[in-house]
């Protein structure tokens, strides 16, 4: 889910922008952090745009995993086994999140650090690996004008769009609420003071602002309704009501100004389908945004609903966030704000690879098989690294994982480097 994201609005800034700037990295304490000790799998090479295929060296599951793991494994394989790939001519967009300009890593003073060069070259190395698209998480309240330092994020964001214009990729926006929890900025008291209308009133300036400025292809503005109610806690805006959901779309929809974006909404997978069925009967959305993280018998079985309802509607379907989730194996994700921080720890480790590849790997085939207009992967930074679970490192937080983990993809970033996963999804993306 977006909660997932926590631990980088943290670190990202921290570790991943060498990776752009050439500084040397180094491990908590003054040491310098040697990737070659923690990373596992081979890595490649995208120098030139070009990447062959690594050989994957599959970690051994630590012995708390192993329950898990089975069961996912079994999961994903039921899951591929209704995944039929596509036509090779398939203009499915093939996608990542872009995840040092997530809207939860913002902070006064952006301009004035790293972020930007990080992201632009992140971006081309999206670009080198096939990736056809790129997608950008622009939280609310960021660029409204009311907002501090609004200004400051519109510019960020203004050259992170035309970056990715310049390279020729497809620009998907994901306008989603910044969690109180993980972001730095005062966003509490702000989300304490509104009511369905304000809300939808300053979602539709802020969507107009990012049309207007970045030129999207797709912007999202509702895909996980439960999520948005969590971070708002604000019980007079209860999202996961499908009749207040729908209110709340077609209030910002009324009016807008769309200039040849499509406007998405949605839900994810480990919801009810009927949700979606709702958004597609009563709203005039263009096409139906899902997430899939979980991925038991009834995440599968409401995603074929959801296709099959937007198929039937004529509604392509934009995928602006899929990953393997790992916390929970019964089809719900625990709770998604207060367990996101040990799912970014746990998603580090490299003897998940093989599952994540196994994952994307249906996932890309079932999106291009149902003609979906955009499939994006949530975990970019795991295109790059992973690292090898030790028992240090499962005593050690969250965030000090994180850390350590962050310090790889930046070594990473600035060889050139490609995961074994990120090989992979480079040959899943051209092929």
């Amino acid at each position: 889910m977006k909660t997932r994201r926590s631990l980088l609005t943290v670190a990202v800034t921290a570790t991943l922008l060498c990776a752009a700037c050439g500084s040397a990295t180094s491990a908590p304490g003054g040491t310098t952090a040697d990737p070659s000790a923690t990373a596992a799998g081979s890595q490649t090479s995208v120098a030139g745009g070009s990447a062959s295929p690594a050989a994957q060296v599959a970690a051994p599951v630590p012995a708390q995993y192993q329950q898990a793991y089975s069961t996912l494994q079994g999961q994903v394989s039921a899951f591929a086994a209704v995944a039929e790939p596509g036509p090779a001519t398939s203009a499915t967009v093939i996608s990542s999140a872009l995840e040092p300009a997530d809207g939860n890593a913002m902070h006064p003073g952006i301009l004035q650090g790293s972020a930007l060069q990080t992201s632009i070259t992140m971006i081309s190395g999206m670009r080198a690996m096939g990736e056809t698209g790129v997608t950008v998480q622009v939280s609310f309240p960021l660029l409204l004008s009311s907002f501090p330092d609004s200004s400051e994020y519109l510019s960020f964001y203004r050259q992170v769009a035309a970056a990715v214009h310049q390279q020729g990729m497809t620009l998907t926006v994901e306008e989603n609420p910044l969690f109180p929890n993980m972001s730095g900025l005062p966003v509490s008291g702000f989300y304490a003071g509104l009511d369905l209308q304000s809300f939808a009133a300053d979602y539709q300036q802020q969507a107009e602002t990012i049309i207007t400025a970045m030129q999207p292809r797709y912007l999202s503005f509702l895909n996980e309704p439960d999520t948005y109610t969590a971070n708002l806690h604000n019980p007079s805006i209860r999202l996961t009501d499908p009749v207040t959901g729908v209110e709340f779309v077609n209030l910002v929809l009324g009016g807008l100004d769309r200039q040849g974006t499509s406007l998405c909404a949605g839900s994810g997978t480990w919801q009810d389908a009927s949700y979606d069925q709702a958004l597609l009967d009563q709203t005039s959305i263009d096409c139906l945004d899902l997430h899939m993280y979980p991925v038991a018998a009834q995440d599968v079985s409401n995603l074929q609903a959801e296709v099959t309802a937007a198929e039937v509607a004529h509604r392509p379907v934009v995928m602006s966030e899929c990953w393997l989730y790992k916390q929970s194996t019964d089809g719900r994700p625990v709770d998604s704000v207060t367990s996101a921080p040990d799912e970014q720890k746990d998603g580090t480790f490299s003897f998940w690879e093989p599952l994540d590849s196994a994952f994307l790997t249906a996932m890309v085939d079932y999106a291009r098989g149902h003609g979906f207009a955009v499939a994006s992967p949530f975990s970019t930074e795991n295109f790059f690294a992973y690292q090898a679970w030790t028992p240090a490192l499962e005593a050690e937080t969250p965030t000090q994982a994180r850390q350590s983990f962050n310090l790889l993809v930046s070594q990473a970033l600035k060889e050139g480097q490609l995961s074994s996963l990120g090989s992979a999804f480079a040959g899943l993306a051209r092929s």
